[in-house]
C-alpha cells in the first residue's frame, strides 16, 4: 500500500514504472535503440543492410545502365540539335556577309572625297577669271582673287547621311562575322564533347555526366543563344541603313522599301514579345527568353522596393500607434500598407516554369489531345486499340472530345459514313458509350446529354448490322432514363428485339438487360405528353413478351428460366390491370398500334405455353379493342382514322385467333400464324382487310414496326 501511495503522490515515477526505459548505445557513430523487454529499433547498419538485401545487385546494375542510357540519350539529342543549328547559322551567317560586303564596298566611299585633279581645278579657275573680267579704255579688270592650295584641294566633311550608313552597315558586318567565328568555336566545343565516350559503361557515364555538368557550369547554352541574336540584330542594323540610303536617292523608292521594312519589323517585334505574354505562344526565340529575363528581374525589382518602402514606414511609424489623432491614422495606414504588399507578393516563375504550371491544370486536355494525335497520326485501325485503352483514364468530357476530334478526322477524309466501313470504330463508338454511362449521375448534365445523343447518331443504322457483345447491354443501361439519349436507346434495344436473327442469337446476359429495362420502362414510362408515355409502356409491354419467347433458350439456365417466366407473368398481369383502367384512353386510337405488335406476339407465346396467356388477360384486350371501334366510329378527325383504320381492322383478326387459341380449338401445330403488315393508304377505298393466313414454318415473317 505504500508504494501505491507513493506512486500516487507521484505521477512521473509512475510513468517512469510504466515505460520501458530506452538506452541508447553507441559504438562507432552506429547507434541502436532498445528497451528493457528486448524491443530493439535498427540502427544505421541496420538500416543500410536492409537496403541492400531490397535490392540485388543486378538490379541495381540493371538501374545504373537504364540511368546511364537516359543520361547518353539526352546528352547526344543535345548535342546534335546544337551541331544542326550551329550548321544553319553558319549558312546564314556566310550569306549575310557576303551581301553586306558588297554594300560595304560601295558606302564606305562615301566617307572620303572625290580624288581632285590639279589641272581640272587650274582650268576651272582661269575660266572662272575669264567670265570675270571687266573691260575698259585704259586696263582689264579680274574680280577673281588668285588661285590658292585650298582652291586645288578643298577640305572635305562627310554628310551625316553617309556616316551614319556606314557605321549602321559596318556594325551589321561585325555582328555577322562574329555570330560566324563563335557558331565555329561552338561546333568545336560539341566536337571535343564526344570524344573518348561511347557505350554504356558507369566509367563512360561519369565521364559523360562531367561533361555535361561542365557544359551547364560554363554556361555554353547561354552561348548558343547569344548567336542567332547576333544575326538578328545584324539583319535590323542592315535594314535601317538601307532605307536611309534609299531616303538620299529617291523617296518614292524609299516609301516602297520603308513600308516593307516596317512590316518585317512589326511581325518580328510581335512574334518576339508574344511568348512573353501567352505561355501557349509557340513563337518562342532566344530574343523572347531575354526579353522575359528582363521584364522578371525588374518586375522583382520593383516588388522588392515596394516591400522595402512599406515596411520601412511602417518601422518609422509604429511609435505612433498609441498615439490619437493624425499620427495614429498614419500608423494604422502604413501598417495596412506593409501587409497588402506582404499578401500580394508573388513569386515569379520562370520561362520553363511557367508552362509547367499550366501544363498542371490541363492535364486531362492534354492527355485527350495526345490520346487522338497518336490515331490521327498514323489513321491505323490497330492503333485505334490503344486509343480506345488510352480514353478510359480519361473524363468523360475529355474523352468525348477526343472521340470527337477522331471522328472529324475519319470523315474529312473518308466522309460521313466512315464509321459504317468494316472496321473497328463502331466497337470504339460503343465503349466510347461505356465511358459515357460511367459518369455520375451529377454529371449528367445538358452537354452529357447531348454528347451521348452525338455518339448514338453515330452507329450504324440497325438495318446494317445488330450491336456487339455488350452493346445491347449498355443500350439497355442507357435506356433506364428519362430522358433524349434515354428514348432513343430505348427505341434502338426495341427494334432490335423485334428482329429476328437477333434474337435466335441473343446471349443471356443481353435477355437479362433487356428485361429489366422493360420493366424498368413499365413503372417510368416518361415522355413528353400521354400518347409517347403509352408508346413506351406498350413498347416495354412487347420487350418482356419477346424475352418470354426466348425464355427456353438454351443460353438460358434452369433457374434464368423460371425467373423470366415469373417477372414476364407477372408484367402481364400488371398489364391487363392498366388496361381495366382508363389510363389508355386519354392517347385516343394510339392504344391499336401498340396492340398490333404486341397481340401477335401473344398469339405466338400462347401456340407455345397455354399457360403464358390467361383468359382475364384476352377479356381485356377484346373489350379494348371494341372500344376503340367505337372511338372510330365517333371521333371528328377523319383523316387520322383512315390512317389507322387498317391497324385496327388487322388487330381485331390477330386478336380473334388469339380468342379462338385461348378457348381451345384445334390449330394445325404443323403451322404457324403469320400476319402480313398493313399498308397505311390515305384514301378510303385504297384501303384493304387483311386477314390471318396460315404458311408454313419456313416463310418469311412480316409484322408492324412503325411503332
Amino acid at each position: 500500500m505504500a508504494s501505491d501511495d507513493s506512486s500516487i503522490s507521484d505521477p512521473s515515477r509512475a510513468n517512469r514504472e510504466a515505460v520501458p526505459i530506452i538506452r541508447q548505445e553507441s559504438s562507432n557513430s552506429d547507434t541502436t535503440l532498445f528497451g528493457e523487454d528486448g524491443w530493439t529499433l535498427p540502427g544505421p547498419t541496420e538500416l543500410r543492410e536492409e537496403l541492400e538485401r531490397r535490392y540485388s545487385d543486378s538490379e541495381k546494375a540493371e538501374a545504373w545502365a537504364r540511368s546511364a542510357e537516359l543520361v547518353k540519350t539526352y546528352n547526344d539529342e543535345l548535342v546534335q540539335r546544337w551541331k544542326e543549328e550551329m550548321d544553319t547559322l553558319l549558312v546564314y551567317a556566310g550569306l549575310f556577309s557576303a551581301v553586306l560586303t558588297a554594300f560595304n564596298v560601295q558606302s564606305y566611299q562615301l566617307l572620303q572625297p572625290a580624288p581632285t585633279d590639279p589641272t581640272l581645278a587650274v582650268l576651272q579657275r582661269i575660266s572662272a577669271q575669264l567670265t570675270s573680267f571687266s573691260v575698259n579704255p585704259s586696263f582689264i579688270n579680274s574680280t577673281q582673287p588668285a588661285l590658292s592650295e585650298e582652291d586645288i584641294n578643298p577640305p572635305f566633311s562627310p554628310p551625316i547621311s553617309a556616316v551614319w550608313i556606314n557605321t549602321l552597315w559596318f556594325s551589321s558586318l561585325v555582328c555577322s562575322l562574329a555570330s560566324a567565328s563563335i557558331a565555329l568555336m561552338v561546333k568545336q566545343w560539341l566536337h571535343e564533347l564526344s570524344v573518348g565516350v561511347s557505350g554504356t559503361s558507369r566509367e563512360s557515364a561519369r565521364i559523360r555526366q562531367y561533361r555535361l555538368n561542365s557544359l551547364k557550369r560554363w554556361r555554353v547554352g547561354g552561348i548558343v543563344i547569344i548567336i542567332p541574336i547576333l544575326l538578328q540584330l545584324g539583319l535590323v542594323l542592315f535594314l535601317a541603313g538601307l532605307v536611309l540610303l534609299l531616303w538620299t536617292l529617291h523617296v518614292t523608292v524609299a516609301s516602297v522599301a520603308s513600308g516593307l521594312v516596317g512590316i518585317l519589323f512589326i511581325f518580328l517585334g510581335v512574334t518576339t514579345v508574344l511568348p512573353v505574354l501567352k505561355v501557349n505562344c509557340c513563337y518562342r526565340s532566344p530574343q523572347a527568353v531575354g526579353i522575359f529575363i528582363f521584364l522578371r528581374a525588374i518586375r522583382r525589382t520593383i516588388q522588392g522596393t515596394m516591400i522595402g518602402l512599406a515596411e520601412s514606414a511602417w518601422n518609422l511609424t509604429k511609435s505612433w500607434r498609441r498615439c490619437g489623432g493624425v499620427l495614429g491614422e498614419l500608423a494604422v495606414l502604413s501598417w495596412r500598407i506593409y501587409v497588402a504588399q506582404c499578401v500580394s507578393k508573388k513569386n515569379f516563375p520562370t520561362w520553363h516554369g511557367r508552362e509547367q504550371l499550366v501544363v498542371a491544370q490541363v492535364t486531362s486536355t492534354l492527355d485527350r489531345d495526345l490520346a487522338a494525335t497518336a490515331y490521327v497520326a498514323a489513321l491505323d485501325t490497330h492503333s485505334l486499340d490503344n486509343t480506345r485503352m488510352l480514353l478510359t483514364d480519361l473524363p468523360w468530357r475529355d474523352a468525348a472530345a477526343c472521340y470527337d476530334d477522331i471522328f472529324s478526322v475519319r470523315a474529312r477524309i473518308w466522309g460521313n459514313k466512315a464509321s459504317r466501313v468494316e472496321d473497328k470504330f463502331p466497337q470504339h463508338t460503343y465503349e466510347m458509350l461505356q465511358i459515357m454511362l460511367a459518369a455520375t449521375p451529377e454529371e449528367r448534365d445538358q452537354g452529357w446529354q447531348d454528347a451521348v445523343t452525338t455518339l448514338l447518331g453515330r452507329l450504324p443504322p440497325h438495318k446494317e448490322g445488330s450491336f456487339d457483345k455488350d452493346g445491347l447491354r449498355l443500350m439497355c443501361i442507357l435506356a433506364m432514363d428519362n430522358n433524349l439519349p434515354a428514348d432513343t436507346a430505348f427505341l434502338r434495344v426495341v427494334m432490335h428485339m423485334r428482329d429476328q436473327e437477333a434474337l435466335r442469337t441473343e446471349l443471356n446476359s443481353g435477355m437479362r438487360a433487356v428485361m429489366l429495362v422493360a420493366e424498368w420502362r413499365m413503372r417510368n414510362p416518361g415522355g413528353s405528353d400521354s400518347s409517347t408515355t403509352l408508346r413506351h409502356y406498350l413498347q416495354s409491354i412487347e420487350l418482356i413478351i419477346h424475352c418470354a419467347l426466348r425464355q427456353q433458350s438454351p443460353a438460358l439456365s434452369v433457374d434464368e428460366r423460371a425467373t423470366v417466366r415469373m417477372r414476364a407473368q407477372t408484367a402481364l398481369t400488371s398489364f391487363r390491370d392498366f388496361l381495366r383502367t382508363s389510363l389508355w384512353r386519354e392517347p385516343s386510337l394510339y392504344i391499336c398500334l401498340g396492340l398490333s405488335n404486341i397481340v401477335p406476339l401473344l398469339v405466338e407465346l400462347v401456340q407455345r405455353d397455354r399457360e403464358w396467356v390467361t383468359e382475364d388477360l384476352v377479356e381485356v384486350l377484346d373489350s379494348v379493342w371494341s372500344a376503340v371501334q367505337e372511338e372510330e366510329l365517333i371521333a371528328a378527325d377523319r383523316n387520322r382514322l383512315r390512317r389507322l383504320h387498317a391497324y385496327i381492322e388487322w388487330t381485331g383478326e390477330v386478336l380473334e385467333v388469339l380468342k379462338a387459341v385461348i378457348s381451345g380449338r384445334p390449330i394445325d401445330s404443323s403451322r404457324k400464324v403469320v400476319f402480313d403488315r398493313p399498308t397505311l393508304q390515305p384514301e378510303p377505298q385504297r384501303t384493304r382487310r387483311f386477314s390471318v393466313r396460315s404458311i408454313s414454318r419456313s416463310s418469311s415473317r412480316s409484322r408492324v414496326t412503325i411503332f
